[in-house]
């Protein structure tokens, strides 16, 4: 008997050691159990937009299941439901061929809006031909509220500092009010004696005009205070910077009075409008200038606000001080969460942290540039945006 040759694979491998076949369609089987059973979010369309798969992880968070899609128009599936943003990025991908990173809305399943991060990238063939886009992500709907409730902690604080201000707002005009309303009382009482005319005198028509005036300082202040304090929503508008910027320093008065601040503002006119979340820029201006003022130490100094344009790319806001500067060492820490070198109960070690991720939501960037002995001035740059809620950045 002659010995007996190697046994034959049952999955043979070509002479260039390639996969056979049936290795191959089991790798395929493999990526499409993990794809289903992952819990990075997953979609896949065809160039045309229709959806070839939908995992488990999107179908749970949107409770739109795959079932119902397969085959259909992401577009038409995803507007049926509510929210298409992840829709349009495909489309988007499928045109230029290009991948796309980009933080989109989804539909919730409990009936609220989901957000979620997500690479876009057009899937090629082994000739290099385009055959498919899929979309990977991650969720983001709990990091988002986090980052909300933070903000929110900040702001709060923000009008805990400012509330002398408050104070001081309210009282200048009520004792206008008071003093007219007492001069009013006053004649009117006398002219019931008969003592005086009972006729109205210019002088009395100033004291209601002032009078008038008070209540609607009053009022007008109030309302933009209670607008501030509350949660903020995410809803995207287009402003104009300087009018943020307006807004902002109303609250910052007391704050650079008790800083002995000299506040000088160099805005530029005729800035395009820049879309953004209006409270949440407000508060990126609120939370530089009240840091600077708190820079500038015992003896004061001065702030300098600065808005200028980049052309058509974007806007660019500055807040400079002339305090003792940050020291060397300090620096890599400026940006950390609940790092502060001031003292005890004057700082949350939140400000510039929450300035740094309001700015990056935008697509921005806010830098900074110290000098030990010759203050700071914090740089904040933001796109213009194109007319879309959603925020995008294309692969190089």
């Amino acid at each position: 008997m002659g010995t007996p040759g190697p046994k034959t694979p049952s999955h043979p491998a070509d002479s260039e050691g390639k996969a056979g076949p049936d290795v191959a369609g089991s790798l395929v089987q493999g990526l499409v159990q993990m794809m289903n059973e992952s819990d990075v979010l997953i979609a896949v369309t065809d160039l045309g937009g229709h959806v070839l798969a939908w995992n488990r992880a999107l179908a749970i968070l949107t409770g739109c299941a795959e079932a119902d899609g397969v085959g259909r128009k992401l577009s038409d599936w995803l507007t049926g439901c509510g929210v298409r943003d992840l829709a349009d990025i495909m489309a988007r991908v499928a045109s230029a061929l290009s991948p796309i990173r980009c933080e989109v809305r989804l539909p919730g399943a409990a009936g609220a809006v989901a957000a979620a991060a997500f690479c876009v990238i057009p899937v090629r063939g082994a000739g290099g031909e385009p055959t498919a886009i899929m979309a990977a992500g991650h969720d983001l709907t709990a990091l988002r509220a986090l980052q909300n409730q933070v903000l929110h902690a900040e702001k709060l604080a923000t009008v805990g500092q400012i509330a002398a201000g408050v104070a001081h707002e309210i009282n200048n005009p009520l004792t206008s009010v008071q003093m007219c309303v007492e001069a009013v009382l006053r004649k009117a009482a006398l002219a019931t004696q008969g003592r005086v005319p009972n006729a109205y005198e210019p002088i009395d028509i100033e004291r209601m005009k002032k009078i008038q005036e008070g209540a609607e300082r009053i009022r007008r202040f109030s309302r933009d205070l209670t607008t501030y304090a509350r949660p903020s929503g995410r809803e995207v508008e287009e402003v104009n910077l300087n009018d943020v910027v307006e807004h902002a320093l109303s609250f910052c008065e007391h704050v650079l009075h008790e800083a002995k601040a000299t506040l000088v503002r160099e805005l530029a006119a005729d800035l395009p409008l820049v879309r953004v979340v209006r409270d949440h820029i407000m508060q990126v201006v609120t939370n530089l200038v009240s840091n600077a003022a708190q820079a500038l130490g015992e003896v004061g100094g001065t702030i300098t606000v600065r808005t200028s344009a980049d052309g058509t790319a974007g806007v660019g806001l500055s807040v400079s001080d002339t305090g003792e500067g940050i020291r060397e060492e300090d620096r890599p820490r400026v940006f950390e969460p609940f790092f502060t070198t001031k003292p005890a109960g004057r700082g949350t070690g939140l400000g510039l942290p929450v300035v740094r991720n309001i700015v990056l939501a935008h697509g921005g960037q806010v830098t900074f540039q110290s000098k030990l002995g010759g203050g700071t001035t914090f740089f904040v740059s933001l796109p213009l945006g194109s007319g879309s809620t959603v925020q995008t950045k294309t692969e190089k």
